[in-house]
């Protein structure tokens, strides 16, 4: 019941020392997951693909960019449009510096939405396209 001065503070120093390991426990514990949202975020980058992808030995290796952007609105008898590109060329040289080398590239347009509305004054309607264009490398692994 009653503690001399020593006890207590032994005891005091002893939950120091608890809280303190507690502490750094949840700190590794959060530079972990720090680690791995890192490392999971570069893996769903290019690059990060292509270095998972070489080492797991694979012969070649996909990856569909963006390369450009189309938005179109129609309305009032009236279209707009708006296009603006990308340059995928740095994310290339990255991958190909990984040991990877550009076989074959081919782009597409993929539209994702799109708007029209009635000519004034003539018959018809005037459509306005929403899309994106993509490029799609293929790379062969050098080092196979």
């Amino acid at each position: 019941m009653f503690k001399s001065a020593d006890e207590r503070e032994a005891e005091r120093q002893a939950r120091q020392a608890e809280q303190a390991r507690a502490e750094a426990d949840r700190a590794e514990r959060a530079r972990e997951a720090q680690e791995q949202r890192q490392r999971a975020a570069y893996l769903a980058s290019p690059v990060g693909a292509a270095t998972a992808a070489k080492e797991d030995g694979q012969l070649f290796f996909e990856i569909q960019l963006e390369v450009g952007r189309h938005s179109g609105s129609a309305g009032f008898g009236a279209i707009e449009g708006q296009h603006t590109t990308a340059s995928s060329a740095a994310t290339l040289g990255e991958i190909e510096k990984l040991g990877w080398r550009l076989e074959h590239a081919g782009y597409y347009f993929m539209i994702t939405g799109e708007s029209s509305t009635d000519r004034m004054f003539v018959s018809g309607e005037n459509t306005a396209v929403n899309g994106v264009t993509m490029g799609v490398y293929l790379f062969r692994n050098t080092a196979l």
